[in-house]
C-alpha cells in the first residue's frame, strides 16, 4: 500500500468502533501482547470487510504459525466442511492441538512437525484427568499458550471480532457449534528461535513482576525471563526441558492415552505444494483486488448500516 492509502486505512482504525468496545478497553495503551491484542481486533474488523468485498462466505482469523486441520471433511477440505454447516450455523469453533516438537533444531515446522497435544475438547474426560499432570511436561498448564481454539464466520450484517479467538455480532447473540474432529493445529515455540526472539520484542524489564505488563500467559513470560536473562546454553537446556519432548516412554504412553497424537497431512500436502513452485507463484502474482476508494467506501456503508440499525 503507497504511504496515502496506510494514512487513510490509519485514519479509519482511529476511528474504529472497536475503540467504543468495554470488553477491550483493559487492553488499551498497554505495550506487546495486549497491543498485539488490539491490533488483531481492528484487523479482524477491516477483514470482515474485505471478505464481503470479495464476496466470501466465512472468515477465519489465523495466525502465520497455524493451519487448519479438517479433518473429517471430504477431501480433507475446509470448503466442503463449512458448505455443509445448517443455514442457522454463525460461527464454528475449531478446538486447537498444540505442537510438541520432538528435536530442538527445528527450522521449517509445517514440514517437520507431526506430533501434537490434543485439545481437552476432543478428550474423553476422564482420560484428560487421570494424565492431567504427566502432560504438563514441567509447564504451569496443559497448554503452553492459548486452548480456546479459533472460530470461522458466516459473513452477515453486524458481524464483529470478538477478540483474536471469536466473532460476535451487534445484532443478536451467534448460533456455534465447536467440531468434534477438525481443529486448528498450533505450532508454538517450535522452533528454538521462537524462544530467543521473545528478548527482542519487548522492552519491559525480565522480571516477574514487570513481564505481567506485556504477556498475558504465565508461559509467555517464563519464556521471556529466561530468554533475557540466561546464556545460550541455559536457554537451550530450558527449552529442551519444558518444550521439546525427548522422553520415549513418557511420548508412548500419552500417544496410546491419546493425549498426543502425530498427523501428517498438513506437513505432506505443504512439502507438495512448495515442491510444485505454487507458494513462489502466488507471491509473484499477488496483487491487491479492491481498490483502496471503494474499501474505505464499503467500511462507511458497514458502519452506517450498524449505526442505522441500533438507533
Amino acid at each position: 500500500m503507497r504511504s496515502a492509502e496506510t494514512y487513510v486505512v490509519w485514519l479509519r482504525c482511529r476511528w474504529s468502533r472497536i475503540w467504543d468496545e468495554t470488553w477491550l478497553s483493559y487492553f488499551f495503551y498497554k505495550p506487546c501482547n495486549y497491543e498485539l491484542f488490539v491490533k488483531q481486533s481492528l484487523n479482524m474488523e477491516m477483514a470482515i470487510v474485505m471478505a464481503r468485498e470479495a464476496d466470501m462466505d466465512w472468515i477465519i482469523h489465523l495466525d502465520t504459525d497455524e493451519l487448519i486441520h479438517p479433518d473429517g471433511a471430504r477431501e480433507y477440505s475446509l470448503r466442503q466442511l463449512l458448505a455443509h454447516m445448517p443455514n442457522n450455523v454463525d460461527m464454528v469453533i475449531f478446538p486447537n492441538y498444540e505442537s510438541s516438537v520432538e528435536r530442538d533444531d527445528v527450522t521449517e515446522p509445517f514440514t517437520e512437525v507431526s506430533m501434537f497435544k490434543k485439545n481437552f475438547d476432543h478428550l474423553p474426560n476422564e482420560v484428560y484427568r487421570e494424565m492431567h499432570s504427566e502432560s504438563l511436561h514441567g509447564n504451569p498448564n496443559y497448554f503452553l499458550t492459548y486452548g480456546n481454539g479459533k472460530s470461522a464466520a458466516r459473513i452477515q450484517d453486524h458481524l464483529r471480532p470478538n477478540g483474536a479467538h471469536r466473532w460476535h455480532n451487534y445484532m443478536k447473540s451467534p448460533n456455534e457449534i465447536k467440531l468434534k474432529v477438525a481443529a486448528v493445529l498450533y505450532f508454538t515455540y517450535s522452533k528454538f528461535s521462537d524462544l530467543t526472539s521473545r528478548r527482542d520484542r519487548c522492552s519491559c524489564k525480565p522480571t516477574k513482576e514487570d513481564v505481567k505488563r506485556c504477556f498475558m500467559l504465565e508461559f509467555d513470560r517464563n519464556a521471556f525471563v529466561v530468554a533475557s536473562i540466561a546464556s545460550n546454553d541455559e536457554i537451550l537446556h530450558w527449552y529442551r526441558e519444558h518444550v521439546v519432548w525427548t522422553d520415549k516412554t513418557e511420548k508412548l504412553k500419552l500417544l496410546r492415552k491419546g493425549i498426543l497424537t502425530h498427523i501428517y497431512a498438513p506437513m505432506i500436502i505443504i512439502q507438495g505444494l512448495r515442491e510444485a513452485g505454487v507458494f513462489r507463484s502466488v507471491i509473484e502474482s499477488a496483487q491487491s483486488s479492491v481498490s483502496t476508494d471503494k474499501f474505505m467506501e464499503s467500511i462507511d456503508n458497514i458502519y452506517d448500516s450498524d449505526f442505522d440499525s441500533e438507533s
